[in-house]
């Protein structure tokens, strides 16, 4: 596309030189008699030209979390954890042991159903094991963005404003810093949230996600609504950001990017792989063979 658009602009520039320079014999040779005829089948070729139009290139995307604290590990581990949610049902997970630190770079995969969610909320503490411990280091700060978090954006009000709203007790300055940070700048900041594109409102709630300033990150399939200018953004983002970041993505793209460490969730368990989405392909392809 880039290539397309800057193909357009050099057409564009062309015509717009040979219109200069069409137009100075046009008018320097307007009330010369001698050269009406040239004149006027010049003018009737400016008419016929096409009309193009320059080609608005698009800044490059630039999303930034902003720093933090970087905590000594281990910064959470879940030890022999079981996980129902109540006696009459069957256990989701039985006796996981898995742990991160602030250099994780961790993607949650598995099937539908298979317990990723359940497996974040765990993480997060929002749900209790049925057995063994979840430890986590005390200055822990988790940041959280759910696939849902930009439906829940009051799309009456403007960024500015739900930022200030959510966040108070800042400066104007400080709020447009932090949704600057995440590509928000200019007069958007002032448009009504539903107005705004898919991507746009996906970078206010990361916007809000940075206003936490968290030291851990724990992502829900963040690249809903991305384009694939902002999802390499993404990932040099999360790559840059000091804590550490555990993921459930989709998004094989941003797996590549981030990811040094996959959790595969699966039969009640989580099996660790350290090999990256190339060694979880050969895992798959291994368990369809024994399947059939």
């Amino acid at each position: 596309m880039r290539e397309k658009l800057t193909l357009q602009q050099r057409e564009f520039e062309a015509q717009q030189q040979l219109r200069q320079h069409v137009q100075e014999f046009i008018d320097k040779f307007r009330y010369n008699a001698k050269r009406a005829s040239m004149v006027q089948s010049r003018i009737k070729m400016l008419e016929k030209m096409p009309i193009l139009k320059a080609v608005e290139f698009e800044l490059d995307v630039v999303l930034r979390f902003p720093s933090c604290e970087k905590l000594q590990p281990p910064v959470m581990q879940l030890d022999e954890v079981s996980f129902r949610y109540n006696k009459d049902c069957d256990y989701i997970f039985r006796n996981i042991c898995v742990g991160s630190d602030s250099d994780s770079r961790i993607c949650i995969v598995g099937e539908n159903g298979a317990g990723k969610t359940t497996l974040l909320k765990i993480i997060m503490g929002d749900l209790s094991p049925s057995s063994g411990i979840r430890h986590s280091n005390r200055r822990l700060n988790i940041g959280y963005f759910s696939q849902h978090h930009v439906d829940q954006l009051e799309m009456d009000m403007s960024a500015l404003e739900l930022v200030a709203q959510r966040f108070p007790g800042k400066n104007v300055e400080e709020y447009r810093g932090a949704l600057g940070r995440f590509g928000l700048s200019g007069d958007v900041v002032f448009q009504s949230i539903v107005t705004l594109s898919g991507g746009q409102k996906s970078r206010l709630a990361f916007g809000c996600l940075g206003l936490q300033n968290p030291n851990y990150l724990v992502l829900d399939e963040p690249t809903n609504h991305l384009d694939v200018e902002t999802v390499d953004a993404l990932g040099k983002a999360l790559n840059d950001f000091p804590g550490g970041v555990v993921l459930v993505s989709h998004d094989e793209r941003l797996i590549q990017l981030v990811c040094k460490e996959l959790w595969v969730v699966k039969d009640r368990t989580v099996t660790r792989l350290e090999g990256g989405i190339a060694e979880y392909k050969e895992h798959v392809h291994r368990q369809l063979a024994i399947q059939t």
